[in-house]
């Protein structure tokens, strides 16, 4: 696929913030989303005959041009199919959670994988999103998500949570490529475990909204210790991120003793990569989500957590005191975040998926 034909009708607009506007609105339609697909399919359909195809619906990329550097598309091209090709009529369809749920049941596709980035419980900060509650565990081969389902009722199912593939991908498809080892593994955790933060500046919080009504509240209460920088749309009073740092957010808080990474939502097992992207840095993370922190694979002293509508005085009080304390911030910076439990976890979770994936490639479509 040289190019989309239709870039969703809006390719002539020249002002970017109304393409965009109009963009979206046609992302949330599922018919004209739908014929836009088709018109590009027109385009391209001669060029993939006699090819294994792949397409991605109910995702937040809406290019099919994006389609290529998706997670799932690159494991299976990596590790299955080397000339796998993007096609809107595909033998392997992924699913997300971000429309209606009549796209999935339409789906004509030999292997269909559901795989969510979002909480889906009926705590979602998007209440459409809870359509999806049951992970789609009766309409797809393959279902992957944050919720603790019971595994071996749901044999289709893997608990997936979005930080795996955000923090476990040194090596192209990450954690699901097939040369990937336990030793990657490991690598990844003593790295986390070892990071130091330079200490440079105070606390940092990069969002892009507050659906949660909390990072607002979290920002005002830790603002009276001292200056918190946002380089993200939320609160924005930083440009480093951009302009010095090329938008690597971990290099940018490296410079940070605190991050303020709350969740968009408490669920039990939504934990997204946020909480690790501030180990990852070496800073301390002030956080609001599942208390249960990946059961006994995190360190819980190692994190502090802010809680909604409750008295967190002691919290503050302990963030003062990190902070105008070198050594004591140090002490609690140094203590190990992932347990070496992690590496079987995460081993077993790869094991399942791909021995699940070989299977449904084998028997749909040799």
């Amino acid at each position: 696929m040289d190019k989309n034909f239709v870039h969703y009708l809006v390719w002539l607009i020249p002002i970017r913030s109304v393409r965009d506007k109009v963009r979206w609105k046609i992302m949330d339609s599922f018919t004209a989303m739908n014929f836009c697909y088709w018109v590009n399919y027109q385009t391209y359909k001669d060029k993939i005959k006699n090819k294994k195809t792949f397409f991605v619906r109910g995702d937040w990329i809406v290019d099919e041009k994006e389609f290529y550097k998706d997670y799932f598309y690159n494991v299976i091209k990596n590790n299955y199919i080397n000339d796998l090709e993007i096609s809107y009529k595909p033998d392997i369809e992924i699913f997300g959670p971000v429309r209606k749920k009549k796209f999935l049941e339409k789906s004509k596709a030999k292997i269909k994988i559901f795989f969510t980035g979002e909480c889906v419980s009926e705590k979602a900060i998007d209440k459409n999103w809870a359509e999806y509650s049951d992970n789609c565990v009766n309409d797809v081969d393959l279902s992957l998500g944050f919720d603790r389902l019971d595994e071996n009722k749901y044999k289709n199912y893997v608990r997936f949570p979005i930080w795996i593939n955000y923090h476990f991908n040194t090596i192209g498809g990450g954690i699901l490529n097939l040369n990937y080892t336990k030793n990657d593994i490991k690598k990844v955790i003593d790295n986390i475990n070892n990071a130091k933060s330079k200490k440079n500046k105070f606390a940092s919080l990069v969002a892009s909204h507050d659906a949660p009504k909390i990072r607002t509240e979290i920002f005002n209460k830790v603002s009276e210790i001292g200056e918190v920088k946002c380089a993200g749309k939320l609160l924005h009073n930083d440009d480093t991120l951009k302009n010095e740092f090329n938008n690597n957010k971990i290099e940018y808080l490296r410079d940070f003793k605190f991050n303020i990474c709350p969740e968009n939502t408490i669920s039990d097992g939504y934990i997204t990569e946020k909480l690790f992207d501030s180990f990852r840095s070496g800073c301390i993370p002030i956080y609001w989500g599942d208390e249960n922190i990946e059961m006994d694979l995190v360190n819980k002293n190692a994190l502090l957590f802010y809680r909604k509508g409750e008295d967190n005085s002691a919290l503050l009080k302990e963030i003062e005191k990190l902070n105008s304390d070198e050594k004591l911030f140090d002490a609690f910076q140094n203590q190990i975040k992932i347990n070496d439990s992690m590496v079987d976890y995460l081993w077993e979770r790869r094991v399942k998926i791909l021995s699940r994936m070989e299977s449904l490639i084998e028997e749909r479509l040799k």
